[in-house]
């Protein structure tokens, strides 16, 4: 059974990454045990060692091997949440569905002008972000709408793992 994931009355988080466009679907997926996860934070699977977990987690810095982008979390997961601890716990997950799906995201750091357009850039250490002067694997830019916001898609090449 489906369940709303912004509680009624409240406004949806627009500071971290959210779709742009109407390309992205909300399906629940497993996240890991004991991972506070912002609402908008984009996720990825998670690698231990050199394999997949099974798990959906916090995206990272670098592009390690099979840690791909999945999507934009569509609900927070806090420490108060009574699963919490729980591995495998579903959450709603927005999933892009082609890898042109385009989205709103927040500048954390760097100077971000119109000229940015088409750079390929990090995402910063807690996944709500993109650090614009930083060379990367994870996000491309696609428009400018001022120093702080702008639109990327995540169509880089997904890596690959055993």
């Amino acid at each position: 059974m489906w369940k709303a994931t912004t509680a009624l009355n409240v406004p949806n988080v627009t500071t971290n990454f959210y779709p742009s466009d109407d390309q992205w679907d909300i399906v629940q997926m497993p996240f890991k045990a004991s991972t506070a996860v912002a609402e908008g934070a984009a996720i990825g699977i998670e690698i231990s060692g050199s394999t997949t977990t099974g798990y959906v987690t916090l995206m990272w810095v670098e592009n390690a091997a099979g840690a791909d982008f999945v999507g934009i979390a569509a609900e927070p997961i806090v420490s108060g949440d009574a699963d919490y601890a729980t591995a495998w716990k579903l959450k709603g997950v927005k999933i892009p569905r082609s890898i042109y799906a385009q989205a709103f995201f927040t500048v954390w750091a760097g100077t971000f002008t119109a000229i940015d357009i088409g750079k390929t850039v990090e995402f910063n250490s807690d996944s709500l972000w993109l650090a614009v002067d930083t060379a990367g694997k994870w996000a491309r830019i696609k428009g400018y709408i001022s120093a702080t916001r702008g639109i990327c898609d995540f169509s880089l090449p997904a890596t690959e793992t055993a």
